[in-house]
């Protein structure tokens, strides 16, 4: 199976270059311009110089607006957040001391990063977007053509409970699940909220290789196991994305694909090993910029198809 043909520009033409800085300004003005209400916006001590510029000026302008954003708003550190973040860990939790927050609204889940630099890990509120916009870079939507090998972890943060917010009508309230970035995104894409996840133990997307129960699995090793069995039983693969015993009842006998894998042997002993055992195989998603770049040529050997980073 052959890369796709392609022809690699030096530069883009006058035209495209225009429509793509048209489109560039119009996406960081959808974002910028609610964000600007939030209360980071209004309050936080390293915005007082764009604050005081859009107070002003002319803020209906967007050149002016995107100039003064671009000009006066520098890199920040998570320091610079805490503050704000930290609200939502208040006891009791008011909905009016943490709506829009670093956005419009309330978020969806609170997103904890994996600590990679050695530090502790931090949290950031994610906020439901747009649908248009309610696709995650390395989940990959099923196609009718085939299933997705996507491994997602559903496992809320052992280290942080998950805050309850007191919502304003005084009679209900809203918990926030802590969770990693992909596994919170899926959840809100799907709709699943974490109270209900035992009702949903026997559930099955379509076009997945594996059931939902198996990314509640807690245990890494397992984790990995169980979704490379339900896999690996599954000869309709066309993607790869990677960010229970009741899950058990999902696997069923098949000698004629126990006969082909036994066939195909191993990874390793034969290069494209992973196209032969999914034939229909044409894409690879996954995080592989930075220190994650070592797996590229491992991916490669693998397989010859076409990854997305």
């Amino acid at each position: 199976m052959s890369s796709p043909a392609s022809d690699l520009l030096d530069c883009l033409p006058a035209q495209l270059c225009q429509q793509l800085k048209d489109h560039v300004n119009q996406a960081l003005l959808k974002i910028i311009r609610p964000n600007s209400a939030s209360q980071f916006a209004q309050n936080a001590p390293v915005l007082a110089k764009f604050r005081e510029a859009i107070t002003q000026g002319d803020s209906n302008d967007d050149i002016e607006f995107l100039s003064q954003f671009r000009t006066l708003v520098p890199i920040t550190s998570y320091e610079l957040y805490e503050p704000f973040v930290a609200k939502f860990f208040a006891d009791p939790c008011r909905e009016v001391d943490v709506k829009n927050m670093l956005a419009p609204g309330l978020p969806y889940f609170l997103a904890r990063t994996s600590a990679t630099s050695g530090k502790v890990p931090k949290l950031f509120p994610r906020y439901r977007p747009p649908t248009q916009y309610l696709h995650h870079a390395t989940m990959s939507i099923p196609s009718s053509e085939g299933t997705i090998f996507a491994p997602y972890s559903l496992i809320l943060s052992k280290y942080s409970k998950a805050p309850k917010i007191h919502l304003e009508d005084g009679q209900t309230s809203q918990s926030l699940a802590v969770i990693h970035a992909s596994g919170g995104w899926m959840r809100m894409r799907m709709n699943w909220d974490f109270e209900h996840d035992m009702d949903r133990l026997d559930l099955w997307v379509p076009g997945y290789t594996a059931p939902f129960a198996a990314a509640l699995i807690d245990d890494h090793r397992a984790f990995f196991l169980v979704y490379a069995l339900f896999a690996l039983t599954d000869s309709m693969v066309t993607t790869m994305s990677f960010h229970f015993t009741n899950s058990f009842k999902h696997v069923t006998a098949n000698p004629t694909r126990a006969a082909e894998l036994r066939k195909i042997g191993p990874p390793g002993e034969a290069e494209g090993w992973a196209v032969r055992v999914w034939p229909a195989l044409t894409k690879f998603i996954g995080i592989t910029g930075g220190i994650f770049a070592v797996t590229v040529p491992k991916v490669f050997q693998m397989r010859n198809v076409y990854y997305t980073n």
